[in-house]
């Protein structure tokens, strides 16, 4: 499975939102991607595939601010791949947003999930980044 289908695949998120269980001191807390059923087999196996391909890897996750207001592009990043897998337009809610800036000045450990897959497809993402991206705007 190459970039392009796992971006295809993950293309079809409709929420973004933090999970974390606070009963248990040190654990990472998860940007959750939250996926509607019908395509759950091809969202776990993407998600294996990615953590597969990243193993031993360092992964970044970049958090975009588009020119819309509380729309969002992702990228994951990481060496193995040729470009970033990209994530183009979702919502992100203030309310998530202002959680993971909360996160990153604790330096909390932080994790890149699913609602449809086990914690063993999870990807431990060593960096988030939040940032205004440049858009590509034709002369």
């Amino acid at each position: 499975m190459d970039r392009l289908i796992i971006e295809t695949i993950l293309a079809d998120v409709n929420e973004i939102f933090l999970a974390k269980d606070h009963s248990i001191p040190g654990q990472r807390t998860n940007i959750v991607l939250g996926f509607k059923a019908k395509n759950t087999e091809q969202i776990i196996h993407a998600f294996e595939v990615l953590k597969s391909m990243t193993a031993g890897h360092e992964v970044s996750l970049v958090i975009c601010n588009t020119v819309q207001t509380g729309m969002y592009d992702l990228e994951i990043c990481t060496e193995v791949l040729d470009e970033p897998i990209r994530i183009m337009n979702k919502v992100i809610t203030n309310e998530t947003i202002g959680e993971i800036k909360d996160h990153l000045l604790k330096s909390s450990p932080m994790m890149l999930s699913t609602n449809v897959s086990e914690d063993e497809n999870w990807l431990d993402v060593d960096k988030v980044e939040l940032k205004t991206c440049e858009t590509n705007t034709p002369l």
